[in-house]
């Protein structure tokens, strides 16, 4: 009895081994491909700008105009910057503006983006004095990589309007080529209207920029 219960036994044990071996094996499965991070919007950008400041009617040139922009993009369409400029008349001083600006842009629709701005700055000239300035732009989303700058506007007045008599209003239009997803050039041409009372022509201008986001 002892003897048939350990070939019993021998025989159970061999038919479990011999059951384990025919078992499928387990395969691991595939982990799904983790798409890559699209990458994130640039927050900031720096602008320069060339550009000639012109008699009436595109007339001679009156004095050489240069610029650097700087914006951060705070989200939800709200950004804080500054700008900086100068002109040089030859044989003459510097004529200079120191800007802290706060922006807005609407979301786009329809490829038409609504912006606008606000600063306060500084002119120096002979006399320094600081002002406000309103800036207002309508932009168009011609194809990738091109927008029409169909509308840009710039509102500037000194602070004591009585003592120092400056109001100047500028009314643009150009247009925006990105070369990449870095870079872009701009060109723009704008008229400007620095007697408030009659809102008369007083000078014409173009200018040229270089864009570079990070």
């Amino acid at each position: 009895m002892k003897t048939f219960i350990t070939t019993t036994m021998a025989l159970l044990a061999l038919t479990v081994a011999a059951s384990a071996t025919d078992l499928p094996s387990k395969k691991s499965v595939p982990t799904p491909p983790v798409a890559a991070a699209a990458p994130a919007a640039s927050a900031d950008s720096l602008t320069v700008t060339y550009g000639q400041d012109l008699g009436n009617n595109f007339g001679a040139k009156v004095d050489d105009a240069y610029g650097v922009t700087y914006k951060h993009n705070l989200g939800m369409g709200f950004s804080v910057g500054g700008a900086a400029s100068t002109t040089q008349v030859s044989g003459s001083q510097l004529n200079q503006n120191l800007e802290a600006q706060a922006g807005y842009a609407l979301p786009s629709m329809y490829s038409v983006t609504l912006s606008g701005k606000v600063s306060i700055g500084e002119k120096f000239t002979t006399a320094n004095f600081p002002y406000v300035a309103v800036y207002g732009n309508a932009d168009y989303k011609v194809m990738d990589g091109l927008t029409l700058n169909a509308v840009q506007y710039r509102y500037r007045s000194a602070m004591d309007t009585g003592t120092y008599g400056y109001q100047s209003h500028r009314l643009g239009t150009g247009v925006t080529y990105d070369i990449n997803s870095t870079y872009s050039v701009s060109a723009t041409v704008y008229r400007s209207f620095d007697t408030s009372s009659s809102f008369n022509a007083t000078g014409d201008a173009f200018a040229f920029g270089l864009t570079a986001k990070f």
